[in-house]
C-alpha cells in the first residue's frame, strides 16, 4: 500500500474491511443510544417530570429512535451474507444505517436537552462545594428531587452534561455525525451499494402492465 493509493482504497471496499469495521461502530452507537435513552429517563425522574403526558410522547420517540437503531443492526445480521468463510453483514443496510443515524444523534441530543431544561445549568461548580459550609446546606435545599436526595441528583446531572453538553459531550455529537465521512460520503456509499435494478424494475413492471391502446380500448367499451 505504500504510495499506492489504488491499493489503499482497494484494502477497504475491495475487501470486507470497511464493512465489518462500520458494523462494529453500528454495534457500539446502538449501545450507546440506548444508554443516552437511559440517560433522559432518569433525568425525567429527578426533576419529576416523567408521568406529564407530553414528556412521555418525548420519550416514547426517544424510546423508538433507539429501537430503530438497534432494528437496523439486526437487519444487518439477518440479511447478511457469507464471503468465503465468514458471515458479512449486509453492505447497504449498514450504510443506510450510517446515513441516517448522522442526522438522528444530534436530534437525540437536542431532544435530551429539551427534557432537562434548565436543571443542566442550576447545579454547583464543583465536587468542592458539598464540602463548603456555608454552600453545602444551601445545595440540599435546592437540589431537592422527588426521586434523589440532593446529592445523587447532582451526580446524576453533572453525568447527564457531562454525556450531552461539555467539550467531551459536544465532541461525541460533532464525532457520530461526521465519523463515517461527511454527508456526501455516507449518502455516496449507499447510492453505490443499492439494488437500484430491483427497485426500478417495481417500476417498469408496473408501467408494462398497460399501454395506451390498451386503456384507449377499454375507455371505450
Amino acid at each position: 500500500m505504500h504510495r499506492d493509493t489504488d491499493m489503499c482504497r482497494a484494502q477497504f471496499h475491495d475487501t470486507p474491511s470497511h464493512v465489518f469495521q462500520n458494523y462494529h461502530s453500528q454495534i457500539r452507537l446502538s449501545v450507546k443510544i440506548k444508554f443516552l435513552v437511559g440517560l433522559a429517563h432518569k433525568i425525567t425522574e429527578a426533576i419529576g417530570t416523567t408521568n406529564m403526558p407530553q414528556v412521555r410522547e418525548q420519550l416514547g420517540a426517544l424510546a423508538a429512535n433507539a429501537g430503530m437503531v438497534e432494528a437496523m443492526l439486526s437487519g444487518m445480521e439477518a440479511s447478511g451474507s457469507r464471503r468465503g468463510e465468514y458471515y458479512l453483514p449486509n453492505r447497504h443496510l449498514m450504510y443506510a444505517a450510517q446515513v441516517v443515524t448522522q442526522d438522528l444523534y444530534p436530534r437525540l441530543i437536542n431532544l435530551i436537552r429539551d427534557l432537562a431544561g434548565g436543571s443542566l445549568i442550576m447545579l454547583p461548580s464543583s465536587f468542592r462545594d458539598w464540602a463548603n459550609p456555608e454552600l453545602a446546606p444551601i445545595l440540599h435545599r435546592t437540589q431537592r428531587s422527588p426521586n434523589f436526595n440532593s446529592e445523587d441528583k447532582v451526580k446524576l446531572l453533572k453525568a447527564a452534561w457531562d454525556a450531552i453538553g461539555s467539550e467531551f459531550g459536544s465532541r461525541h455529537t460533532q464525532y457520530e455525525m461526521f465519523y463515517a465521512g461527511a454527508r456526501f460520503v455516507t449518502t455516496g456509499h449507499s447510492y453505490r451499494t443499492f439494488d437500484w435494478a430491483a427497485a426500478r424494475g417495481m417500476v417498469d413492471h408496473l408501467l408494462s402492465t398497460y399501454d395506451l391502446e390498451e386503456v384507449t380500448k377499454r375507455a371505450a367499451e
